[in-house]
């Protein structure tokens, strides 16, 4: 069983106007749109997988608009999670998270899975130049990409973005579908609705729409600074928690815990509070369990054994309960990735 998605050759009237709230009026369904331009290397560009982040349709009403009687490269649209958009949450609660059920999830096969599949089977069906997937941040973070795969052409790809990326390799994102395929990267664009973030995205995909090719050399660190993410966190649900210092809960953080995003945090430094031996939980890349490598407890305060930059902390606790409190990073070490 599939769930059922629309497929457009062209925009319908009334793109340009629509916002998410209205966004079933135009698209009922998930529809993926295929742009013909003058190139015929097409560009895959995802939105609202999230359907709470925002910035990736006002990303493309700007672009289309301003190239809807000349599109200098085709473009495949996917405008993903419409249903969650119109609510303006992450996903609605009976649905699985869009981006984690695309083909390498470790989830268990469903509707949503086999529509990602289907999703990939069509673009790889044509010449793909490049994948985008525009995302927002729930917390306070700059603007950066994600990779999946450190090739020269993804680093370049990032590069375009911003002078930050990260290496990741979270399964079942649509990032990592496309390795192998073309470059790929997601973008990472602050706050829905984050000017600078939507003008960044407008800027990039605007050069990708006329770029020849990406380069294959990796760019030098002053362009581009990758760290890497091989670590999740997690609150279990048993746990009460508040971003209040002072509370009576089983776990407390800062309220500006936020800031410490894209910061380095070492072994001395104090990450949260605690009064109870397991207030979280880290996983690695294949879900195994290691926090107990990389957090202790001393005195009910929580420490990382090593130095480690958070990233994507947020205090949004239904983002939270879908997805997780935050990403730990590290500079990203290709001889300890191949090993």
């Amino acid at each position: 069983m599939i769930e059922n998605f629309d497929r457009l050759h062209g925009l319908p009237d009334g793109f340009f106007d629509i916002t998410t709230a209205n966004i079933r009026t135009l698209f009922p369904n998930p529809t993926l749109v295929q742009l013909d331009g003058r190139d015929k290397n097409f560009l895959f560009i995802s939105i609202l997988q999230h359907g709470n982040e925002y910035s990736g349709l006002r990303v493309m009403q700007r672009v289309l608009a301003k190239h809807a009687r000349d599109l200098p490269r085709s473009i495949l649209l996917f405008i993903s999670n419409v249903r969650a958009s119109e609510a303006n949450l992450r996903h609605l609660p009976e649905q699985v998270d869009y981006n984690r059920c695309w083909p390498g999830t470790l989830m268990e096969p469903c509707p949503t899975s086999a529509m990602m599949r289907r999703i990939i089977e069509i673009a790889h069906g044509l010449p793909l130049f490049a994948a985008i997937d525009i995302h927002n941040n729930t917390g306070k973070n700059p603007h950066y990409a994600c990779i999946s795969d450190p090739s020269g052409r993804n680093q370049n790809l990032a590069a375009m973005f911003n002078r930050i990326a990260m290496v990741f390799r979270h399964k079942g994102v649509s990032t990592l579908a496309f390795d192998g395929i073309c470059p790929a990267a997601t973008l990472e664009c602050g706050l829905p609705g984050n000017p600078e973030g939507i003008d960044n995205a407008c800027r990039m995909i605007e050069e990708l729409l006329t770029l020849e090719q990406l380069a294959v050399e990796a760019p030098a660190r002053e362009q581009l600074h990758l760290v890497e993410s091989h670590l999740d966190v997690y609150i279990p649900k048993h746990v009460s928690y508040e971003f209040d210092a002072t509370a009576d809960v089983d776990l407390r953080f800062e309220r500006d815990i936020e800031e410490r995003n894209f910061t380095l945090q070492d072994p001395q430094q104090v990450f949260a509070h605690t009064r109870v031996d397991r207030p979280l939980q880290v996983l690695d890349d294949d879900n195994r369990d290691v926090t107990d490598e990389v957090l202790r407890i001393e005195q009910g305060k929580i420490y990382f054994n090593q130095t480690l930059m958070p990233a994507m902390i947020t205090r949004d606790k239904l983002v939270i309960q879908q997805d997780c409190l935050c990403h730990l990073l590290q500079d990203y070490l290709p001889h300890l990735s191949e090993a």
